[in-house]
């Protein structure tokens, strides 16, 4: 009797913890004792495994055997779960022979942490279980943060993480890996205390030691190459008994937080530096017009210091199909079309293919297809994908991109049916004016917007090309001015002598009481605003 009420205890202690469970996470730590005193299973023998899965997947670790003498002796008598995530996968295999039968009986348990511990009720599905006494302690295990801070061995990890902001990352929820350098390994840098915290580039040094996922020993070890949250590998490598990473030695491993896994090793592991863009299109061998025509625009200056930039690079085939590397050379638009090979930002091949279209810093637009043999830039197609280097990422192509010509000022109002605003430019020959090279800010009055002038003034204009070229003048300025710059100025000096007034009335922006009704149309020599009524210099009407 009171070997049943110490049982039933243990069976009533276990329902409070698992409800306790499933408010809260909980980690447990399960004992599990096989007393051959206390326990009544009544075999001819058997074996058993308990394993469990601590990252939640298929892959389970054997963490106890036992075997099973007559009469339930226990050969081996603990089941030891430590710090066990409360919903990790458990699987418990257990074969062994019914004493009045004689046969062997397999059972396999496939459960978690917490149902484990409810299995063990006698009057449930595994009896030959029920008289081992239970021994359970739960606990929150601390952050990767906490137990740092706490350990006193890594001030100076603890320091740059606080000073680079990674606290709340390495606090917070998630599954990480941390490879944590001793303060020894920060002296043995010759880095430590301001030193340290004033090293450029320390936060890539510290995402350099993280993983995205909680990986103990064993797992590391399992790999040659792991990727960091920099983005950066590290190698792994394990000689006799010892895990290196990088060239750093791991001293102790295993190390589990709520979050993630510490490893502590011996030495800083120090990103590589990548080479910059240009520096890889000079080594390459394959980009020397790519990089003679950088030099000769001064745009290697760019490509090497700033960034991150894409870069669609074309090989030096690709522009012999265009012409010599001395005809690219002499191209007068050379700087557009190498800038029409560039978009700001860094974007992998499959970055790449998720859109249409991508904006080029040329201000133009490239068109992005994806069809069965690849994936194309305009009509040029991806050869080599996702180059990296330390400003961007490079994807070889194999023909030059040729940006459009974008129209001029006449041209856009021809396309546009500006019929009378254009007829009028011809009729005093201020076209070929606005086909020059400007560049012009033009207020464009519509077809509908002649129409609003008196009938006399119109015959005027068109009967005196003199006075009709001083009305277009007046809605022309010299420079480049998008709407912003118009309403920043307030008054805009014309070509024709007198200024007009910009003014915000509203939402709308107006040029003396002429609505803009579409601004900042680009063209090549300058930029449009189309408005409701034509200006004139003299009077208002």
């Amino acid at each position: 009797m009171k070997k049943y009420r110490t049982f039933m205890a243990s069976i009533i202690a276990l329902f409070a913890i698992a409800a306790t469970a499933a408010a809260t996470p909980v980690y447990y730590t399960i004992l599990h004792a096989l007393d051959a005193d206390s326990m009544e299973v009544f075999t001819d023998g058997g074996a058993g495994t308990l394993s469990v899965s601590r990252d939640g997947g298929d892959s389970f670790k054997t963490i106890s055997e036992f075997k099973f003498d007559r009469r339930g002796r226990a050969v081996a008598r603990v089941f030891y779960l430590n710090r066990v995530p409360a919903d990790s996968p458990v699987k418990l295999v257990a074969s062994f022979n019914e004493s009045d039968q004689g046969q062997p009986v397999d059972t396999v348990i496939e459960t978690t942490a917490a149902e484990f511990l409810d299995s063990l009720n006698p009057y449930k599905r595994w009896p030959w279980l029920a008289y081992a006494p239970v021994y359970v302690s739960y606990e929150t295990l601390p952050s990767i943060v906490d137990i740092a801070v706490s350990d006193g061995r890594f001030t100076n990890l603890v320091a740059a993480v606080v000073q680079e902001g990674l606290v709340g990352t390495l606090s917070g929820e998630g599954s990480f890996t941390v490879f944590a350098p001793t303060d020894a390994a920060f002296e043995a840098l010759g880095a430590t205390g301001d030193d340290l915290l004033a090293i450029p580039g320390l936060k890539d040094i510290l995402l350099y030691h993280v993983l995205p996922a909680a990986l103990d020993g064993d797992a590391v070890a399992a790999e040659t190459h792991i990727e960091t949250l920099l983005g950066k590998n590290v190698d792994v490598e394990v000689v006799g008994d010892e895990l290196f990473i990088n060239d750093s030695k791991v001293i102790l491993a295993n190390i589990e937080a709520s979050n993630g896994i510490i490893h502590v090793i011996d030495a800083v592991l120090i990103p590589p530096v990548l080479p910059n863009i240009v520096e890889i299109a000079v080594g390459d061998g394959r980009f020397e017009t790519l990089v003679e025509a950088l030099v000769e625009t001064g745009l290697d200056g760019a490509l090497t210091n700033e960034g991150p930039f894409t870069v669609f690079a074309p090989t030096d085939d690709a522009f012999a199909a265009v012409g010599s590397p001395a005809d690219i050379l002499a191209l007068t638009n050379l700087a557009d079309i190498l800038l029409y090979h560039v978009v700001d930002g860094r974007l992998t091949a499959e970055d790449v293919a998720a859109v249409e279209r991508l904006s080029t810093l040329l201000g133009e637009d490239v068109k992005v297809n994806v069809t069965d043999e690849g994936v194309f830039i305009n009509d040029s197609k991806i050869i080599i994908q996702d180059i990296k280097a330390e400003n961007g990422i490079i994807h070889v192509i194999d023909a030059v991109l040729i940006p459009e010509e974008m129209p001029d000022i006449v041209d856009i109002a021809i396309a546009a049916n500006f019929t009378t605003l254009v007829g009028a430019l011809q009729d005093t020959g201020l076209d070929a004016v606005l086909r020059g090279d400007g560049p012009f800010t033009v207020f464009a009055p519509t077809d509908e917007a002649f129409e609003k002038l008196p009938k006399w003034l119109l015959r005027f204009l068109v009967n005196n090309p003199k006075y009709l070229s001083q009305v277009l003048l007046y809605h022309v300025a010299a420079g480049d001015l998008d709407a912003s710059e118009v309403l920043s100025l307030g008054r805009i000096q014309t070509v024709q002598g007198r200024s007009v007034k910009a003014q915000a009335r509203g939402d709308d922006v107006f040029i003396n009481n002429a609505k803009v009704i579409e601004a900042n149309i680009e063209a090549k020599n300058g930029t449009i605003h189309v408005i409701d009524r034509v200006l004139i210099p003299w009077f208002r009407y």
